[in-house]
């Protein structure tokens, strides 16, 4: 870090922790809009089995496994994700949890996600488990985060985990050289450094998407809820044009000078 940063020393020592270790764990910034949203998915999920003949409410997230089959998870999950994104307030809701946390790690201009992911991980359901991946290999954008709320605490083989970023520097570098030629190569020679990323009910987690991240299959006894979507500078260049503003992420925040500069680019014709 330069010595003629102007920011602070708190946000130095978030900074410095963010890139080490890839992550950030915080209490959510707004505990009445994580319940709220909570509620929202589990009046959802039981309004789903009524209406599809399934008896038995939810009362709790992590004993969903008790209500929802694995033949059905899939369908409520997609039921559950398409009401969410109906909801006009639901992306402006799930910003509120750690709004100050991302302005300090991305900025203070946004663009955000056009839609909330929704992540549903039964004990035994294999359908659930995400491989290893890395969003930047899939054409998301470098410069992206992704914030992860939990619903449901997580821990043991339900929490996703994570490829610390010099390790995963380290892996791309020796894809790019033909050492490792799949994810399962990658994964394999890593097997010991993964982390898992335990999170409880009521924190946020933001964590570097290029890291190499996945989840498992999950063998404890608690299914897992959580929420995710990607946050990036307003600025960022965009990679891919599935990735661009308008397609793929919504201006959330946007001062100004910005307004004023496009305004002038548009005026004197200068990305003609």
């Amino acid at each position: 870090m330069s010595n003629n940063s102007f920011l602070d020393t708190e946000d130095v020592a978030l900074g410095k922790q963010f890139l080490a270790d890839g992550f950030v764990i915080r209490p959510s910034e707004s505990h009445d809009n994580l319940e709220n949203l909570r509620s929202a998915v589990i009046h959802g999920a039981n309004d789903w089995l009524k209406t599809n003949g399934q008896p038995a409410p939810i009362v709790e997230l992590q004993q969903s496994h008790l209500s929802i089959s694995s033949e059905n998870i899939n369908d409520i999950r997609l039921a559950l994700y398409a009401q969410l994104n109906s909801l006009q307030q639901s992306r402006r809701l799930y910003f509120s949890l750690a709004s100050d946390l991302l302005q300090r790690l991305v900025g203070n201009e946004l663009a955000m996600q056009n839609r909330l992911n929704l992540s549903i991980q039964q004990p035994g359901d294999q359908t659930s488990v995400l491989e290893l991946h890395s969003d930047v290999w899939a054409g998301d954008s470098p410069f992206q985060v992704v914030l992860w709320v939990p619903l449901t605490d997580t821990n043991g083989t339900n929490a996703m985990f994570l490829l610390p970023p010099d390790k995963s520097k380290e892996a791309y570098m020796r894809a790019r050289a033909g050492e490792l030629r799949s994810m399962a190569d990658i994964h394999m020679e890593y097997q010991d450094q993964f982390q898992a990323i335990e999170v409880k009910f009521g924190d946020v987690l933001v964590f570097d998407s290029n890291c190499l991240h996945g989840n498992q299959l999950n063998t404890t006894t608690m299914s897992r809820w959580s929420l995710n979507c990607r946050i990036a500078s307003l600025m960022a260049p965009a990679t891919t044009p599935e990735r661009r503003l308008g397609s793929y992420y919504t201006p959330i925040m946007v001062r100004p000078a910005t307004r004023m500069g496009l305004r002038a680019i548009e005026a004197l014709g200068l990305l003609e």
